[in-house]
């Protein structure tokens, strides 16, 4: 930033007279002011929306996350319950302290679920509190939860299913129903965020009207999967040979302008089109006409428009199925979705015509596309550092292809990407925060980096993150693919990290290079002895990637890897490694 945009030592010091004696909320209104004057909007909000009046009833919103969502949403509660007059803390669940959880009056938790079940790492020890036989009854406690899952998983936001029903067996009384979320979670959140401040309204005859309209002074995040920034692609370059068997893609966008920050670990959301093919092969399917107009999201549109990128048809999911299922009474889908091992093969790889094609039934295009879900971002590590490439960010991309029941399929932004997107055109992107998967803070930390394929793409951002920040702290990087001739991305780079000093040791696993297979885990194990060093000395240790085989099968090495150095137990390998958990020591970004 320029000298002439920074305020001189005497503005500062009026500055900061004129908000010491500022109370939270009235700072909440000031940063909504500000924000209405930068955007031109001086009159959007009027002084007299400043109450003099507080509630004396004290709120606690508290949040345990995976990426950092539901952190997000949970700010963003924060920053509209202070604006109504209200006293309100902020937590995440790894600083809540247990015993005041029988103190609360209002308690409002948003709340992830990673997987198959499972709870973000912050969220365990009051999970397992609150679901214990030292768990306090609540009598005096209202509640709300917003669970944020994936439906492509069965229990897709059972964490936040799991807290409401131990909340209200313990007492308290849920002021709202439990709020589920797929990953298209803002429009959802959004309207919890209304229901709840609409609730505490009712609750609170104290808050006045005046402070009620303070709400509207509250800024929302600019870009998201809903309003999405058209983003300008700058270059895109194959990095695998041409006769590999992997068709990966380095592509550089365009932030100029845009005021899009992010940081070493976050991924791009990007929203794709749906394969013409597939959608041609479901319309006539259908036996519909691609033009006629259908209504998606109260929007008229052509059902053409609507399948290439409104609605979600490479991929299926429980949901889906059972929508189906309602809809055209077929018993061979009960069936497989009575059938758990038959239902997770068939939903891998099948898509929206497959569905039409196995299971015939009568149903109407409009009643095919109420049971789609809305078309989802998809989610690319970033592989830049912000610090070393201002205004751009920088994403590794491999095109999915494959062939299922003799009909050629193809990835729907993966392919829309490679295929279709030329140097010049503009993407709808949005920077999807991932607090879990962050350089440590101490930049004399050491780091253990396990990636194959693209799931090396963040190590390049923190590389390049730590030569801009000169950090002291040692780096390693372990890689796999499929052939070192072929597969070996961004290699002149870790070398030139390696010449810097920026990058200490490099060890590769090339899968086909020779008869037995080696992958990444065999690596580490080799190098058992000295990667136990690395985390006694305080290394932290990433994994990026394939999260069903390769990351579970680096974390069954690590375990070997820490009983067999450490010369421990299994169960205390066990506890070393949460331990790892707990301290964000070992950090996953898999998929």
């Amino acid at each position: 930033m320029g000298k002439e945009f920074q305020i001189n030592q005497e503005q500062l010091s009026q500055l900061n007279q004129l908000i010491q004696n500022l109370s939270a909320e009235q700072l909440v209104w000031v940063n909504g002011y500000l924000s209405g004057i930068i955007n031109g909007k001086k009159n959007a909000i009027d002084v007299s929306v400043i109450s003099s009046q507080k509630s004396s009833e004290s709120i606690t919103i508290l949040f345990g996350t995976h990426t950092g969502h539901s952190k997000e949403i949970a700010m963003d509660l924060h920053d509209r319950v202070l604006a109504l007059g209200f006293d309100a803390k902020i937590q995440g669940l790894d600083f809540y302290t247990k015993n005041d959880l029988k103190k609360e009056k209002y308690l409002f938790l948003i709340v992830s679920t990673h997987g198959e079940g499972e709870a973000p790492i912050q969220a365990e020890d009051l999970y397992e509190y609150v679901h214990g036989k030292r768990a306090p009854k609540l009598p005096d406690t209202k509640y709300a939860v917003l669970a944020l899952g994936d439906k492509t998983y069965k229990k897709y936001c059972q964490t936040g299913i799991d807290f409401d029903l131990a909340f209200t067996k313990l007492g308290a009384q849920a002021i709202l129903p439990v709020q589920t979320s797929d990953v298209a979670y803002e429009e959802v959140a959004e309207q919890w965020i209304e229901k709840v401040t609409g609730e505490l309204k009712s609750l609170v005859p104290e808050v006045t009207a005046s402070t009620q309209s303070a709400s509207a002074s509250v800024p929302k995040k600019k870009f998201n999967r809903a309003n999405p920034y058209y983003a300008e692609v700058l270059e895109k370059v194959r990095i695998t040979t041409t006769d590999s068997e992997k068709e990966i893609y380095h592509v550089e966008i365009s932030l100029e302008n845009s005021g899009i920050e992010y940081t070493a670990g976050d991924s791009i959301g990007i929203l794709p089109n749906n394969p013409i093919d597939l959608v041609d092969l479901i319309i006539d399917k259908l036996e519909d006409d691609p033009e006629r107009i259908v209504t998606i999201d109260e929007k008229e549109i052509s059902l053409f428009r609507a399948l290439q990128n409104k609605l979600e048809i490479t991929v299926l999911n429980r949901e889906v199925l059972e929508k189906y299922k309602t809809i055209t009474q077929n018993k061979d889908i009960e069936l497989l979705l009575n059938n758990e091992d038959e239902l997770e093969n068939y939903l891998h790889g099948a898509d929206a015509y497959d569905l039409l094609e196995d299971y015939p039934g009568e149903i109407t295009s409009d009643q095919f596309l109420s049971t789609l879900r809305v078309l989802y971002a998809r989610l690319y590590s970033i592989s830049s550092g912000p610090r070393a490439n201002p205004e751009e960010v920088h994403i590794t991309i491999a095109s999915v292809r494959y062939n299922r029941k003799k009909r050629d399929r193809n990835g729907a932004c993966s392919s829309y990407i490679t295929d279709e997107v030329n140097v010049g055109d503009h993407l709808p992107i949005y920077i999807d925060k991932n607090e879990s998967f962050r350089l440590p803070d101490d930049e004399n930390k050491p780091l253990i980096m396990v990636g194959a394929g693209t799931g090396v793409a963040p190590y390049r951002s923190f590389l390049q993150e730590r030569e801009q920040n000169k950090a002291k702290g040692k780096s390693w990087l372990f890689f796999g693919n499929q052939r070192f001739k072929k597969d070996f991305l961004y290699q002149l780079e870790w070398q030139k990290f390696l010449k810097k000093g920026i990058l200490q040791k490099l060890d590769v696993a090339f899968s086909r290079d020779q008869e037995e297979k080696a992958y990444v885990q065999h690596r580490l194990k080799e190098n058992g002895k000295e990667v136990f060093q690395w985390l006694e000395n305080g290394a932290h240790f990433y994994i990026c990637g394939d999260k069903k085989y390769m990351a579970k099968d680096v974390q069954t090495s690590l375990l070997e890897i820490i009983q067999n150095e450490g010369g421990i137990t299994s169960e205390k390998a066990e506890e070393y490694l949460k331990k790892l958990k707990k301290e964000k020591r070992l950090l996953l970004d898999v998929y």
